[in-house]
């Protein structure tokens, strides 16, 4: 076989779990990878795949090249198996989507942690872990002793840029009596970037009581 061919060859044969891993790459935060991270990873998925199919396709690749004629030994026909073509692509969304669910919710790290085996977690840093797991109402503490709460609808996925994106926000302001009082943004949300520096997030929980500065006490549940 000429070696270009083998080499597309290798290529076909390891697509599925590229594949795989280029959408667990799109799907889950996880820790930064190196390149050789990135493809011992697919080479992981890939045997994963074969392992599981070839016993169901009589332990052949789904594609090889075939020899007609013995005198014409430059011509080879190429055969392909298109279910198990099939099979292999709907395997690799399924294990992608089923590792990257793995990840983001922490599933197969919190049965070690419960073992003692790890105290890690699946995802990259505390910042995801916290927001992840949290969630709900927060009071974000800003520079220049700014304060802010409002309802977490988005946060960046690393948190060296330390931005949310916050709903039924207000600004907690302190008048000259002491007391500090709620005023309520009148837009859809607010968007914090790590230019506002954040110094710290106080999570409240999923629901509170959010006074209004000008009105009574409004009840907020589950989402706003």
């Amino acid at each position: 076989m000429p070696e270009k061919a083998e080499a597309l060859g290798v290529l076909l044969v390891l697509l599925p779990g590229f594949a795989c891993a280029y959408i667990v790459q799109f799907l889950a935060v996880r820790r930064k990878q190196t390149e050789l991270d990135k493809v011992i990873e697919a080479l992981l998925f890939s045997l994963f795949l074969y392992l599981f199919t070839l016993p169901f396709f009589d332990r052949t690749l789904p594609i090889n090249w075939q020899l007609p004629n013995p005198s014409q030994s430059g011509i080879y026909r190429i055969s392909v198996d298109y279910a198990h073509l099939a099979t292999l692509a709907g395997l690799s969304i399924l294990l992608a989507l089923l590792y990257s669910a793995n990840i983001n919710h922490d599933w197969l790290m919190r049965v070690f942690r419960w073992m003692r085996i790890t105290e890690r977690t699946a995802r990259s840093t505390i910042w995801h872990d916290a927001f992840q797991e949290i969630g709900g109402f927060v009071q974000v503490g800003l520079s220049g002793e700014r304060k802010i709460v409002g309802w977490v609808r988005d946060y960046s996925d690393d948190a060296t840029e330390a931005s949310l994106f916050l709903e039924s926000a207000a600004w907690i302001v302190k008048q000259e009596d002491g007391k500090e009082i709620e005023v309520a943004i009148d837009s859809p949300g607010i968007l914090l970037t790590k230019e506002t520096a954040i110094e710290y997030v106080i999570f409240l929980g999923w629901q509170r009581k959010v006074p209004d500065a000008i009105g009574p006490v409004q009840d907020l549940k589950d989402e706003p």
